[in-house]
């Protein structure tokens, strides 16, 4: 089924539960939602089928609020995949040499926030120099193990 994932980074223990935010979709889909772990970290994991997509500027919207109710529940920084798009745990997190081409959309503590989802347009990751940014804002987390 199409779609995106939602993914938030934590201290493990430390996320609180997501109010992932469905109404802001069309069609409220329920999401799916696992978490990955190491001994200092958690991935919060939301596959959020989509059998409708927005108009592009719902789309953005859309994908602020989802990421928005990660960055509330604790995560320093949140980002959107997809099936197929490269991921990799910490230590490897946003390591260019592993994720490159693997982030559409991300939001980060801080309320820095970058969307590359066009529904009319091609798959638009972000650079390897953002992922950077997002290990920078990971603190210490993408590192871990």
């Amino acid at each position: 089924m199409p779609g995106i994932t939602v993914y938030g980074l934590a201290s493990r223990g430390r996320r609180r539960p997501v109010a992932f935010p469905a109404d802001v979709w069309i069609g409220a889909p329920a999401v799916e939602e696992f978490v990955l772990h190491g001994d200092a970290w958690e991935i919060t994991t939301l596959d959020l089928p989509i059998l409708v997509w927005p108009a592009a500027k719902e789309l953005g919207s859309a994908i602020h609020a989802s990421l928005a109710a990660l960055i509330e529940a604790g995560c320093p920084v949140a980002w959107i995949g997809a099936e197929g798009l490269p991921f990799c745990d910490p230590p490897r997190l946003f390591d260019s040499r592993c994720m490159s081409g693997g982030v559409l959309a991300w939001m980060t503590a801080d309320g820095q926030f970058e969307c590359q989802v066009d529904p009319n347009g091609p798959v638009s990751p972000i650079s390897d120099q953002q992922l950077e940014t997002l290990r920078h804002h990971a603190q210490g987390l993408a590192d871990a193990t």
